[in-house]
Parts: C-alpha cells; structure tokens; sequence
C-alpha cells in the first residue's frame, strides 16, 4: 500500500514539473514568435490599423507593391537588385566556404606536409576570436586593393572559414583509410578523391556547413554596409537597414514588409532542410 502511495506521488511530482516545465517553455516561445507574428501582420495592415489592432480588419499588398516599386533613391527595383546581389554573395561565398573548407580539411586529416601542426592551430587560433576585432584591418586592405563598393570586397573576408574547415577536418578523419588508399591505387588523383569519394560520403557534414554559411551571409550586415555605399551594389540587409534613417523611416508598413521579404529565404531554407539545422546544432554546438 506504502509502495502505491509513493508511486502516485511520485508520478504527480512528475507531471506537476513536466506541467510547470512545458509551461515556461510556452511562455518563452510567445515571447520569441510574438514580434516576428507582429511583423508579418503589420506588413498587410493598412497604415491607421499598424500600431492599433494586432490583427488586421483588411488585407492590402501595398507595402509590397511600394517596396518592390521603389529604392531608398526612388530609383526604380533598386530592392529587387538588392535581393539579387545578396543571392549572388551568398551562393557564391558558400561555394567558396564548401570548396577550400573540403580541401584543406581532407589535407589536415589526411595528408602528411610540413607545417601540418602550424595550419591545424592557426585554424583553431582563428576560431576564438569575434569577426569584429578584423573590421579595421580588412577595410584597409580592400581600400588598398580597389575593392571598395565591389562584389569582391563583400565576398573576399569571408570566402574561407575556420569552421568549415574544422568540421571538415573532423568528419573525414572518420572515412575508412583503406577506402582512400584504393582511390590511390586506381589512379585517382587527391582532388579527384575529395569530390568524388569523400564528399558524397560527406553530404550532410557538407549541407550543415553550407546552409548554415549561406544564412550568416544572407543576414550579414555591419561588413556590407562598411564596403558598399552603393545603393546598385547593396545587399538586401543593408539596404532594410538605411530605410529605417531614410525617407522610408516614417512608413511602418513598407519597413515590415521589407523585413517579412528578409526572412523568406531563411525559413524556406529552415523547412526545407530541418534535419540538417538539427544535426548542425548537435555537430558544431552552436546554441539557438
């Protein structure tokens, strides 16, 4: 009888803090989605209706049609030019991300060279201090190479990443040897065994790495805006950003509506490839 009680109490003890668990983590994630919600809805709020009522009493495209019709200079599809320079530096810097990180990763746990131990502790060296200590000496070297108000000078600091190279490194540490020494006894050149071996063998270390580079550059703002004063060159995330000072700063709905367009290609990216975000977490530690 003694024994039944305990389990009872026991099994309500449980509930009550799976209960009280469940809830704070409901709370919590009212709080997170809340303004996002907020935004999408603003952005087909007519304007009286922005600040005034959480959900809308009618639907309008206007803000969508004003911020895809103008730019911060009224010049026209200045934000459609925007949308396609941030996909341009995006594919781009995560095709260059995949490649060098693939090579140097596969030569660090593969190859023996001299000078092996230096690289693989610079790379490690490289990973512990923040991207804004280098926003002084990376300016002045793109202005010293022309490269100011460039692709080039968006792309050039961020092409090779000591993460993707670490992550690399650690995965094909893991490939069966003997798989790679019959490569090399076929007459496979090293390159040829990286993209034709060890990267099919590598796909999801190598989509973890590649959507999670390309979100860091679709979102990137503080570097692009220092480079680019450009408004034809202009990523989408520095172009939102000048609308909040420019003459669009008094217009709410076009502002949110610029921000909802910012997040499509995350989420799509995010449900397309929601078990490669839960692995990435898992593999590299990052906490969300």
């Amino acid at each position: 009888m003694g024994r039944s009680v305990r389990l009872s109490n026991r099994k309500q003890s449980n509930t009550l803090g799976l209960t009280v668990i469940y809830s704070l983590l409901s709370i919590g994630l009212i709080f997170m989605i809340f303004p996002y919600v907020w935004m999408v809805l603003a952005s087909f709020k007519i304007p009286a209706e922005i600040y005034n009522r959480f959900l809308p009493t009618q639907f309008t495209f206007e803000h969508y049609q004003t911020i895809f019709s103008l730019g911060t200079t009224g010049s026209s599809h200045t934000f459609i030019k925007s949308i396609f320079n941030s996909l341009f530096v995006s594919s781009i810097t995560t095709a260059s991300v995949v490649f060098f990180g693939a090579v140097t990763g596969y030569a660090l746990a593969r190859l023996n060279f001299p000078g092996k131990t230096f690289l693989n502790n610079f790379v490690l060296f490289q990973m512990l201090f923040p991207v804004v200590l280098f926003l002084i000496p990376r300016f002045l070297l793109m202005l010293e190479l022309g490269w100011i108000n460039t692709y080039q000078g968006m792309m050039a600091p961020f092409m090779i990443s000591a993460w993707a190279i670490f992550l690399f490194t650690q995965f094909f540490k893991t490939v069966p040897q003997t798989l790679i020494d019959a490569a090399r006894i076929d007459g496979c050149s090293e390159l040829r065994i990286i993209f034709k071996i060890i990267l099919p063998l590598s796909k999801s270390i190598t989509m973890i790495i590649a959507i999670f580079t390309f979100m860091a550059m679709w979102d990137e703002f503080l570097w692009y805006l220092i480079v680019t004063k450009d408004y034809n060159l202009m990523p989408l995330s520095v172009l939102l950003g000048l609308y909040t000072r420019g003459e669009y700063s008094s217009y709410p709905g076009i502002l949110t509506a610029g921000a909802t367009l910012l997040t499509v290609p995350i989420l799509a990216l995010f449900f397309l490839f929601k078990k490669y975000f839960t692995e990435g977490i898992t593999m590299s530690g990052i906490k969300g």
